[in-house]
């Protein structure tokens, strides 16, 4: 395989920077701000050729509703009933993260796996906007205490709105297919690498605790995620709306709760988001292999 191969492979890029990450525990410092630089410059690239002023209509703000029951309804809902069954400082993680808005790499994904990603880009926005209200209230109910806003905020601006705005610019350039992929692949391996590396000594702690959180990680994205897919294919629903659907039934902002968790309680409120981020990048890796195979 020749290097530009390797380079346009989405699989072969994701799993080096997995794997590097594990190895080398990822960046000595500054993860945070290597990690949100390249979620904007995936946003950006994966914008690049999409035509903003299709985000809008009827259509959109209809999945826009579905995507937002799917993400606050059936994924939070899924977190906190098996959060139960944790001591209280993982509880408080779970809420969290069950709190938690989608993850803006939804927009990317989409991309990347041959969604619709204007859909994914406005769904993603009402998610966002609807979390400044919904994440205090449900950590107020739940914890006793309702969490800050102003990360939610500060996400929606940075890494929505300014890269709708840069993607403009970007389009300019005309940048051919290639190049595009592989710097989204590019990006996304650095994002992994950094995610990756500094959460791997989530794994070194208690192996019942680990093994436990490990087993929810994967039922709050493969087993959700799977079973919004077969219900969805079984109606009929085209492939390009079911990828989107997908991925809010299985993506929360991770690196967000994680923050969140650390700022406002102890770190090991965090261990619950810290374990599921690696089981998203898994997922991800395998829902672009799965889609692949898929016509319809």
């Amino acid at each position: 395989m020749r290097p530009v191969q390797v380079l346009e492979s989405y699989s072969i890029m994701m799993l080096s920077g997995l794997a590097l990450g594990f190895v080398s525990g990822g960046f000595p410092s500054h993860t945070k701000e290597i990690s949100m630089a390249s979620l904007a410059v995936l946003m950006t690239l994966s914008l690049s050729n999409v035509g903003l002023g299709d985000a809008r209509g009827k259509e959109h703000v209809e999945h826009s509703a579905r995507a937002l029951l799917i993400n606050y309804g059936l994924l939070t809902g899924f977190i906190l009933a098996l959060g139960l069954f944790f001591s209280r400082d993982y509880w408080w993680g779970w809420v969290l993260m069950a709190a938690a808005p989608s993850a803006v790499s939804i927009v990317p994904f989409t991309t990347v796996m041959g969604g619709q990603t204007t859909k994914a880009l406005f769904s993603t926005a009402v998610n966002y906007v609807a979390a400044i209200l919904l994440m205090p209230a449900i950590t107020l109910l739940l914890i006793g205490s309702a969490v800050s806003t102003e990360s939610v905020v500060s996400s929606l601006l940075l890494l929505i709105i300014l890269p709708m705005a840069a993607s403009r610019l970007v389009m300019r350039l005309r940048i051919g297919k290639s190049a595009n992929t592989i710097m989204i692949n590019l990006s996304f391996a650095l994002l992994i690498f950094a995610v990756t590396g500094a959460n791997r000594d989530a794994f070194l702690g208690s192996p019942m605790i680990v093994l436990a959180v490990s087993a929810v990680g994967i039922l709050r994205t493969f087993g959700t995620g799977m079973g919004t897919e077969f219900v969805l294919k079984r109606r009929g629903v085209a492939k390009s709306d079911r990828i989107t659907y997908v991925l809010f039934a299985s993506y929360k902002n991770l690196g967000l709760t994680a923050t969140l968790a650390i700022a406002l309680f102890e770190p090991i409120v965090a261990v619950p988001a810290t374990i599921c981020i690696v089981f998203e990048v898994l997922w991800v890796i395998f829902l672009v292999r799965y889609y692949q195979g898929v016509a319809e």
